[in-house]
């Protein structure tokens, strides 16, 4: 039968709830076309609604029994067949991130980067921090020459660690290299000395990058959306186009085609993610342009007003995107962050306090939770507990540099507020000595002094 067949007949069997029937039909497709268009995330799909009817306790014990086996098989196989062997595996175990991971460095090695890559995004949905595939796909991506999706992991990483200065300076090496090649840089300069006025020359190279990564942008933008009408629900088009309308200056476009994948994708976290940062975008350019508003007409009350509901709508979506987030990925410290974050802006400090003090036990967070840990007792007039919570933060940020001059300046308040003068006094002086135009720390130590 035509793979084409097979794959109808399988969807057909996937909206009738014949799941075995169907992941039999979608395996044999893949067998013969193993980068066949979106049959492997159904068939992920397919076996998780499956695996669901499966006590969780079963799947647990039978788990390890059966990764030694696939394990030892896999030894035995190379190619495409090893592929089979984990697929085999994640029949029975389709959400197991060590049955992912290793499929995807199988087809990786059976020469099916497409197919790596989709595994590993799909492994990362388990566990969106975890290094080492963060740093396989981005390979992956590198070996097919596509740098701006690798810069994406890359950058993710980097963020896990801060410290690796081989990857930050390879991210930095392949954002100006992406830079270089999106805009063609290498032939402006070459046009450039063509010209003997230099500033007209920088201004016409800087016109021309412009106008010439809005076309290249858009003309990409036409090209996913011909590819998209053929194949709706390749997920990695469908967040480039949302993104491509974003730097285009058109966000409704891309909530429009984030909602309405949304609706095709139900499952999928990654779209579902990308149209919760769309909205949020969409507030924060609401925020700017009621700002612009209300500078241009400062004593209207209706547009403050107006300013105040778009605010407090902004925070409360922000609550219950991130509290979504947690809850499909409760142990992702960047998103506890963000949901504190949140909850601290709604008034609801104590809910606030327990996200950060869960950040705080992660080093990477610890110094920026403990700084918000002091905000939230500040709010709650518990200042004793701010301070100390200050005090953490400058043991970990003892510079005096904006960050350090901020946590100062925060500790001298709650000082202040219990009425330790001397205290905050000699806080407010420190950062006095170092740069008397912070905030509003010369009237502070005018006030204190006298």
């Amino acid at each position: 039968m035509a793979v084409d067949d097979l794959y109808k007949r399988a969807r057909e069997a996937v909206e009738r709830g014949n799941f075995d029937y169907a992941v039999e039909l979608l395996r044999e497709v893949l067998r013969q076309e193993p980068q066949y268009e979106d049959a492997r995330s159904i068939l992920r799909a397919t076996e998780r609604r499956r695996a669901e009817a499966t006590s969780r306790l079963v799947r647990l014990l039978l788990m390890v029994p059966r990764a030694g086996l696939t394990t030892v098989k896999a030894l035995l196989r190379k190619g495409g067949k090893k592929l089979e062997v984990y697929e085999d595996f994640l029949e029975n175990h389709p959400r197991s991130f060590w049955g992912l991971v290793r499929a995807a460095r199988a087809a990786a090695k059976a020469g099916l980067p497409e197919v790596a890559v989709e595994i590993y995004q799909d492994a990362l949905k388990q566990k969106p921090q975890n290094k080492r595939a963060l740093r396989a796909i981005a390979d992956v991506l590198l070996q097919m020459g596509n740098t701006r999706e690798a810069l994406t992991y890359l950058s993710r990483l980097s963020a896990l660690q801060p410290k690796d200065r081989d990857l930050v300076r390879e991210v930095r090496n392949l954002e100006a290299t992406a830079h270089m090649a999106s805009h063609k840089m290498e032939e402006a300069d070459s046009f450039r000395d063509m010209i003997k006025d230099r500033d007209q020359a920088e201004r016409f190279e800087e016109e021309r990058r412009m106008a010439a990564s809005k076309d290249d942008l858009s003309r990409e933008a036409e090209q996913l959306e011909k590819e998209l009408a053929e194949n709706p629900t390749q997920v990695n088009r469908i967040l480039r186009l949302a993104r491509l309308y974003r730097d285009t200056g058109r966000p409704k476009e891309a909530e429009q085609l984030l909602k309405q994948k949304h609706e095709l994708l139900p499952d999928n976290y990654e779209i579902r993610e990308e149209l919760g940062n769309v909205r949020l975008a969409l507030y924060d350019e609401a925020l700017k342009a009621a700002d612009r508003a209300i500078a241009e007409k400062p004593h209207d009350e209706a547009l403050k007003a107006k300013r105040e509901q778009l605010a407090a709508a902004r925070v409360e979506f922000g609550v219950k995107e991130f509290q979504w987030r947690q809850q499909q990925h409760p142990t992702d410290r960047a998103v506890q962050f963000r949901l504190g974050q949140f909850q601290f802006e709604a008034g609801n400090y104590n809910e606030a306090i327990a996200a950060f003090q869960g950040v705080a036990q992660d080093a990477r967070y610890a110094e920026d939770a403990m700084v918000m840990l002091g905000r939230c007792f500040m709010r709650k007039e518990q200042q004793d507990l701010a301070i100390e919570r200050f005090q953490e933060a400058l043991q970990q940020h003892p510079a005096m540099d904006e960050r350090g001059k901020e946590i100062r300046y925060l500790q001298a308040q709650a000082h202040e507020a219990m009425g330790q003068t001397e205290k905050a006094l000699n806080l407010y002086k420190k950062i006095y000595s170092q740069d008397i135009n912070f905030r509003d720390v010369e009237q502070r130590v005018s006030q204190l002094s006298g």
